[in-house]
C-alpha cells in the first residue's frame, strides 16, 4: 500500500513537472502602426473592433497591439508594412505615388457613390482583378475602401468659378489626381492630410482637395471655412489596411480566415459607412460658421469642370492597358455599376 502511494506521488510530481516544461499555446502579438486621431471613425468604427474581433475570434492565439505612436511618416505607412517596421498600417493608396495605379480605379471624377457601397465594389474588383496581378508586394491586403467624394476647401473666399481657382495652391491628396489639378489651374502641393492643419494656418496652401469628413475629423474648417460641393465629387481617396507578407505568412491557415473574416468585404463596408455618417455631420459644423460655410458647384462651373477632367478616366484606361490589362475599358464601368446595384 505504502509503494503504491509513492508509485502515485511520484507519478503525480511527474505530470506536474511535465506542464510546468511543456510550451505554452503559441500566441502571436501583431504590431498596429497608428496616425488617425482618436475619435476617427476609421479608428473607432472598424479598426477598433477588428483587433477586438480577431482576439475573440482566435481565442486569444493572435492579438493586435496599437502602438504608442505611428513607425515611420503617414506616407511611408506601405513602406513600413513591406519592412515588417509594424505588422499592420493603414494607407491612403495616393501618398505612395505610382505604387497602386490599377486600384485608382476608384478615385475616377464624379463618382458621387455611397462610400460604403463603392468600398465593397472596389474590394470585389480588387479580388476579381488586381489582387491576382500582385500589385500590392510585399504585403497581404486585409481591406480596400474609399472615402466619400472630395471637394474644394480654401482658406480666404469660396469657389464659384474655376477662374477662381487659377494659381491657388492646393493640397492634393491622391497622386492620380494630380494631373487633374494642373489642368484645374491649380499648383498640387502633395502632403499629407496630417500636416494640412499647419500648412493652411501658415498660409503655405490657399486649400485643399478633400471630403467633408476630413475637415471635421482634422479640424481643418477652423483653418479653411469654406467648400464648395461639385456634384459627384472630384475624385474618392482609396484606402487600405494592409499586413506584412511574412507575419501574415506566420498565422495558421485557421487563424488567416479568422482575420480576413473581420476585414475584407466587411470591413470596407463598415469604412465607407462611417464616412458617409460624418460627412453630414461635417456639412452640419460648416453651415454653422460665423464666417465659411459650404455650397454648391452652379451648373455653369459643373460642365467646365467635366470639360476640363474628360481626359482622366481616359488617361486611366491607357496605363492600366499599358501594365497588360486586356479588359481595363471596361472595369470603370464594372465598377460603378457594381456600386449602383449594392446602393439599392
Amino acid at each position: 500500500m505504502k509503494m503504491d502511494r509513492r508509485l502515485a506521488g511520484l507519478a503525480g510530481l511527474a505530470l506536474l513537472a511535465a506542464a510546468q516544461t511543456a510550451p505554452a499555446q503559441a500566441e502571436t502579438v501583431l504590431r498596429y502602426s497608428n496616425w488617425l486621431p482618436a475619435g476617427h471613425s476609421v479608428l473607432e468604427g472598424a479598426i477598433k473592433p477588428f483587433i477586438a474581433e480577431v482576439a475573440e475570434k482566435t481565442e486569444g492565439r493572435v492579438t493586435i497591439e496599437t502602438l504608442p505612436k505611428v513607425v515611420g511618416t503617414v506616407p511611408g505607412q506601405y513602406d513600413v508594412a513591406v519592412d515588417g517596421l509594424a505588422d499592420i498600417t493603414f494607407l491612403v493608396l495616393g501618398y505612395t505615388p505610382g505604387r497602386f495605379p490599377l486600384t485608382e480605379v476608384a478615385e475616377l471624377p464624379f463618382s458621387n457613390f455611397d462610400p460604403s457601397a463603392l468600398s465593397i465594389a472596389l474590394w470585389r474588383l480588387f479580388e476579381a482583378e488586381i489582387e491576382p496581378r500582385d500589385e500590392f508586394k510585399g504585403v497581404k491586403v486585409l481591406t480596400l475602401a474609399v472615402t466619400t467624394p472630395s471637394q474644394i476647401a480654401t482658406r480666404t473666399q469660396p469657389i464659384e468659378s474655376l477662374d477662381q481657382l487659377q494659381g491657388l495652391k492646393m493640397r492634393n491628396p491622391v497622386a492620380s489626381f494630380t494631373a487633374a489639378s494642373e489642368a484645374l489651374g491649380t499648383v498640387p502641393i502633395n502632403k499629407p492630410v496630417s500636416e494640412m492643419y499647419e500648412l493652411a494656418s501658415s498660409g503655405v496652401v490657399d486649400g485643399t482637395f478633400t471630403p467633408l469628413d476630413t475637415m471635421k475629423s482634422f479640424r481643418l474648417m477652423e483653418v479653411m471655412p469654406y467648400m464648395t460641393k461639385v456634384e459627384g465629387g472630384l475624385f474618392q481617396p482609396a484606402l487600405g489596411l494592409v499586413m506584412n507578407r511574412d507575419a501574415w505568412g506566420s498565422l495558421s491557415p485557421e487563424d488567416q480566415a479568422v482575420v480576413m473574416a473581420a476585414a475584407g468585404e466587411k470591413m470596407a463596408g463598415i469604412i465607407g459607412a462611417g464616412y458617409a455618417a460624418n460627412d453630414v455631420a461635417a456639412e452640419a459644423e460648416m453651415n454653422a460658421l460665423e464666417t465659411g460655410g459650404v455650397i454648391e458647384a452652379s451648373p455653369e462651373m459643373m460642365a467646365a469642370l467635366r470639360e476640363r477632367l474628360a481626359f482622366v478616366e481616359k488617361a486611366w484606361i491607357e496605363k492600366a492597358e499599358g501594365l497588360g490589362v486586356a479588359n481595363a475599358a471596361e472595369l470603370p464601368g464594372r465598377l460603378r455599376d457594381e456600386t449602383a446595384a449594392l446602393s439599392k
